[in-house]
């Protein structure tokens, strides 16, 4: 990944963590998938609230290959 791109998308990460903790509000947790150096997705926990919460993370090999054109991911 180009340093570049990787330096905006932690910008943005940074500003909405900085922006988040401004307002007193627990910044959701962000995940940023890479193959090879690649962005293949990017992924943001729902908002979370008091109580009992179920976390649950999936995702397709399959789907995920394809997209990044890696055929020894597809089996």
């Amino acid at each position: 990944m180009e340093a570049r791109m990787w330096n905006g998308l932690v910008g943005v990460a940074k500003e909405t963590y900085t922006a988040s903790l401004g307002e007193e509000v627990v910044p959701r947790p962000l995940m940023m998938p890479l193959v090879r150096g690649e962005l293949v997705g990017m992924i943001w926990v729902s908002p979370l609230h008091v109580g009992q919460d179920e976390v649950v993370l999936a995702w397709e090999t399959h789907d995920d290959a394809h997209a990044a054109e890696d055929r020894s991911l597809l089996g």
